[in-house]
C-alpha cells in the first residue's frame, strides 16, 4: 500500500471518530481526548529532543505539559498561574537531571519548549469546542483548513513546484506549494460557509484561511526542524501513513491557537 493510500485509509477511520467526539454533548469527552493527544505528542517530543535524558525526566516533562494543558482547560481564569507553575516545575526537574553541565542550558530549553509548545498550544482546540459559540464548527474549521492547506500544498508542489521554500529544513516544500495551500484553505473556508457554518462572514473566511496558510507551514517546519536536529524521519509510528501523533498535529497546534484567538477575542 502506498503512503498516500495509507494516509487516506487512516483519515477515513479517524475523522468520523473525531467528528463524533467534537459533536458529543458531553464536552469533557473531547477535552480529555485533547489531553491524551498532548501526552502522546509530548512522549514523542521527549524521544526526539531528549533521547539521552533519564526516563523520569522525560516523564516529568510529559506530566508538566499535560498538567499545563489541563490547567488551561479546567481553570482558564488562572492561566498565568499555570504558566508560572509550569516554568518553575520544568526548571526544577532540569536541575535534578542537568546532565553534562555544558549541555544543561540546552536541556532546560528543550524541556521548557516542549511543555509550552505542546502543553499550551493543545488547549485552544478544547477550549473553543467547549466555550465558544459554534464551538464544534470552529474545531471542524481548524481541522479542515489545515487539511486543505496541506493537501493543496502537496498537489500544487508536485505539479508546479520549482522554487524551494525552506530547503534547509524541508527540501520538499516549495513556494508554489505554499500558494496552492493558501488557495486550498480559502476555497475550503467558503465551502464551510456554504455548508455547515453559515455564521461565517466573508471576512471570517479570509481572516482564518490566510493566516492559516502561514501558520500551518510554520508549525510543520518547526516540527521538521526538531526531527532533523534529532536525526529522525517521523516522530513515531502510531498512525499508519502519517507517522506519529506530533506529525499529524504540528500544523493544527498553530492554526488552532490563531483561530481560537480570532474567534474569542478579535472577531466582531
Amino acid at each position: 500500500m502506498t503512503n498516500l493510500a495509507q494516509r487516506a485509509l487512516s483519515a477515513v477511520v479517524a475523522l468520523p471518530l473525531l467528528a463524533l467526539l467534537v459533536l458529543w454533548q458531553r464536552r469533557l469527552g473531547f477535552g480529555l481526548f485533547v489531553l491524551l493527544v498532548a501526552g502522546l505528542a509530548l512522549h514523542e517530543y521527549g524521544a526526539i529532543t531528549l533521547p539521552t535524558a533519564k526516563r523520569w525526566l522525560r516523564c516529568g516533562v510529559i506530566a508538566v505539559g499535560v498538567g499545563l494543558s489541563a490547567g488551561l482547560y479546567f481553570a482558564p481564569g488562572f492561566a498565568l498561574l499555570w504558566v508560572l507553575a509550569a516554568l518553575v516545575l520544568v526548571a526544577f526537574l532540569t536541575l535534578l537531571e542537568p546532565g553534562e553541565i555544558n549541555e544543561a542550558a540546552a536541556r532546560l530549553g528543550k524541556a521548557a519548549f516542549g511543555v509550552f509548545y505542546l502543553g499550551a498550544l493543545s488547549a485552544p482546540l478544547a477550549l473553543m469546542q467547549r466555550d465558544l459559540p459554534y464551538g464544534p464548527q470552529w474545531v471542524f474549521v481548524v481541522v479542515a483548513v489545515s487539511f486543505a492547506n496541506d493537501t493543496g500544498a502537496y498537489f500544487a508542489g508536485r505539479a508546479l513546484g520549482r522554487h524551494k521554500l525552506y530547503p534547509l529544513i524541508s527540501p520538499s516544500k516549495t513556494v508554489e506549494g505554499a500558494v496552492g495551500g493558501l488557495l486550498g484553505g480559502v476555497i475550503l473556508m467558503f465551502i464551510a460557509r456554504a455548508t455547515f457554518f453559515g455564521a461565517l462572514s466573508v471576512a471570517d473566511c479570509l481572516l482564518v484561511a490566510i493566516p492559516a496558510a502561514v501558520l500551518g507551514p510554520v508549525g510543520d517546519l518547526v516540527e521538521s526542524m526538531l526531527k532533523r536536529a534529532g536525526g529522525v524521519k517521523d516522530s513515531g509510528k502510531l498512525i499508519p501513513g502519517h507517522g506519529g501523533v506530533l506529525d499529524r498535529i504540528d500544523a493544527l497546534l498553530f492554526v488552532g491557537a490563531w483561530v481560537y484567538a480570532y474567534a474569542a477575542y478579535l472577531r466582531g
